[in-house]
């Protein structure tokens, strides 16, 4: 599969060359500071298989084509929905990959002023995040709640458990307690995805963690440097109109 202005697109026949294919290709858009962190940031929300969780396979080869580049300072980071963070991607072969696995939990976190908010005046951020590049890497599936969960969604994964649990069993429900909309928009303004490679080796339909995978399967790794524009690319395979995904209008706003 080819480029387009905004899209590096891969047929995930092979997962982990198909990723790293689409990295390198990003690597040569928009090359990481060589100094810098890099943060893997999968969709680990529990500890299910893919296509509810994003295939380890894919990071393997995000981290094969950034460490042929010559980026060593690499670590997989995740704050789970459910259950311990560190376990649940071990037991989904996260600890194959040769890199750091980071709970973001258990990392120290300061509130951050949101401007403009339209829920959160501020919000919690691990302070890692401070200094870092970040690739989300999210599954390509619906959402229940909010239509489509991709690499602006899969964001919601930092807020710390600490702050944003004990609305319901989910330890980021906060999120969901009013205008989940509105509280995602407030958080994409101060910590966004420098790059969003999306494992669509086979997506779901209809629930992020109940619902149905594709048939036949979408069958794609595709990435971006603008990760607004990846999540509309997500959106148009799995049969929506961006325009009618509440948080991906608010954030194009502002964008």
């Amino acid at each position: 599969m080819t480029s387009s202005k905004y899209i590096h697109k891969e047929i995930a026949s092979d997962p982990v060359k198909a990723a790293s294919r689409v990295t390198s290709r990003l690597i040569d858009e928009s090359s990481p500071p060589s100094d810098t962190l890099i943060i893997l940031k999968p969709n680990i929300v529990r500890p299910t298989p893919p296509p509810v969780t994003t295939d380890f396979r894919v990071v393997a080869g995000i981290v094969m084509a950034l460490e042929n580049a010559g980026f060593y300072e690499i670590a997989v980071a995740e704050g789970s929905g459910t259950g311990n963070t560190l376990e649940n991607l071990e037991q989904l072969g996260y600890n194959s990959l040769g890199v750091k696995l980071i709970d973001l939990d258990s990392l120290p976190s300061s509130p951050v002023r949101v401007p403009n908010a339209e829920v959160w005046d501020s919000i919690y951020l691990p302070d890692i995040l401070a200094s870092v590049f970040i690739i989300s890497i999210p599954v390509l599936k619906d959402h229940s709640m909010l239509k489509v969960t991709l690499g602006l969604k899969n964001m919601v994964g930092v807020l710390p458990s600490a702050h944003y649990s004990g609305y319901w069993t989910y330890k980021k429900s906060q999120i969901h307690k009013k205008n989940p909309d509105g509280c995602l928009s407030d958080l994409i303004r101060i910590v966004r995805p420098h790059w969003t490679i999306v494992d669509g080796t086979v997506g779901m339909k209809g629930s992020h963690i109940s619902g149905d995978p594709l048939c036949p399967p979408a069958n794609i790794i595709f990435g971006s440097s603008n990760s607004l524009e990846a999540d509309k690319y997500g959106a148009k395979i799995l049969g929506h109109d961006w325009k009618d995904i509440q948080y991906l209008k608010k954030i194009s706003r502002y964008w």
